[in-house]
């Protein structure tokens, strides 16, 4: 600690907060060191102890859950919290406790060196919360749909090999049938969709027959009955969401776009007129952007909130979605570095990419493509997801619409730069480039 006696002082009245699940340590100037229980009873005292000392600034750490319940009862009593990456202020091994974690943090607060983490406010936060909740449920139940599918393997019920999904409607059907004793294969296959009786209906009866085993049907009928739930769950919460975002919507002006909504092909909330809501969130039409659907803005909303005038330029922005190029320069020698945590709004604009890589209708397509021939499918949707961002930072911060040029347009494009770089070159080796 004596090394950090020289730095500036720029918030005189900080303190800094190291959190864990029993205690939180506070400390108000860099050397006195107070600490309270995680109740909630002791977390008024310490509001009141911050409250006392004239602190206008808190400066804490995104420990797991505990920050949050902390952070928002310092927020109600108008004290500024500034969240903070636990990287950004790890100290030297060896030399860490409790103790000088918050002597740590307030100095480096203080001296104005940390960097806010980004929190929604208020409804937004709860949105956030929601919808990770959703995501979560939905990734739960995916679980009982692979243990649904172990248990028609142990039978040899072949039913994956000949229907898309075992969890679509037809699916869903004769596992329930099969559950409440249904053994006639023709019976189970009159259950399906029309499409898949015209064109697979030998393949499905032959699929069908298998060894219902006791011991495997109850091991499916679990399954199932869980996998059910799940769904039950994510209609509750689709209903929290459809109530927050109305919440949200109230007194925002009502934005007309005839334009038709993107499907929405997985998981699709059962939220009404979703589409016109994520546009009154907005303000804008964010669709136009490819590989978007309103699905995937809810969940952006939640993680970067309808305001980035907190990142001042499009670079800004990427970065915190870590999709800038990562490198670290030592002398002449470039490392490259291993991002294990993905930022949650980065990895939306990933998966959006990831949609489009094989696209043949879209300009980010074949950029894309352009770049995996080169540097692998990795780098080459990291590329694409960091346009995709910068589009989305442009149609909120600067209101540039967002317009799909194409494949065409775009290899016209890329052809022209290709000459004129020739030019450049024939022009330095004093050779003449001649057209056929």
């Amino acid at each position: 600690m004596e090394k950090t006696e020289n730095l500036p002082i720029i918030y005189s009245h900080a303190a800094g907060i190291d959190i864990g699940s029993e205690k939180i340590f506070v400390s108000v100037d860099g050397i006195e060191v107070v600490n309270f229980r995680t109740f909630t009873a002791e977390y008024r005292k310490c509001v009141e102890y911050l409250i006392q000392r004239g602190i206008q600034g808190v400066a804490m750490e995104a420990t797991g859950v505990y920050w949050i319940a902390l952070h928002q009862m310092i927020e109600e009593n108008n004290i500024k919290v500034c969240l903070v990456n636990p990287k950004e202020v790890s100290q030297v091994k060896g030399r860490k406790s409790d103790v000088s974690d918050c002597q740590w943090i307030q100095k480096l607060y203080s001296s104005g060196i940390l960097r806010e983490s980004f929190i929604p406010a208020g409804k937004l936060k709860e949105l956030r919360l929601i919808v990770r909740e959703r995501e979560d449920i939905i990734e739960m139940g995916s679980a009982y749909v692979n243990k649904m599918q172990k248990a028609l393997e142990l039978m040899n019920i072949k039913l994956t090999e000949v229907i898309s999904q075992i969890h679509g409607v037809s699916g869903l059907r004769m596992i329930e049938a099969i559950i409440h004793g249904e053994r006639n294969p023709q019976k189970l296959l009159e259950l399906c969709d029309a499409r898949i009786i015209k064109a697979k209906s030998k393949d499905v009866l032959s699929a069908l027959e298998g060894n219902y085993n006791p011991t495997y049907l109850f091991m499916l009928k679990s399954s199932f009955q869980m996998w059910k739930l799940h769904q039950q769950e994510l209609v509750n919460i689709d209903k929290k969401v459809e109530s927050l975002l109305n919440e949200l919507n109230i007194n925002r002006p009502h934005i007309d776009d005839d334009a038709k909504p993107k499907a929405i092909r997985h998981h699709k909330p059962d939220v009404k007129d979703l589409h016109q809501k994520m546009l009154d969130l907005y303000g804008v039409n964010m669709c136009s952007l490819s590989g978007l659907n309103d699905y995937s803005l809810l969940r952006l909303v939640g993680e970067t909130g309808n305001d980035l005038e907190r990142f001042p330029t499009e670079k800004h922005f990427v970065s915190w979605c870590q999709l800038s190029p990562k490198h670290k320069q030592t002398g002449r020698t470039i490392k490259k570095i291993k991002v294990r945590t993905k930022n949650p709004a980065g990895q939306i604009f990933r998966d959006a990419a990831r949609s489009l890589l094989n696209s043949k209708y879209t300009a980010i397509g074949a950029f894309m493509r352009k770049i995996r021939s080169k540097k692998g499918a990795a780098i080459a949707i990291k590329a694409g997801a960091r346009k995709l961002a910068i589009a989305y930072y442009n149609i909120i911060r600067k209101g540039k619409a967002y317009v799909e040029e194409g494949i065409a347009n775009y290899q016209k494009k890329l052809k022209e730069r290709e000459f004129n770089l020739l030019q450049k070159l024939a022009l330095k080796y004093n050779v003449e480039v001649i057209l056929q």
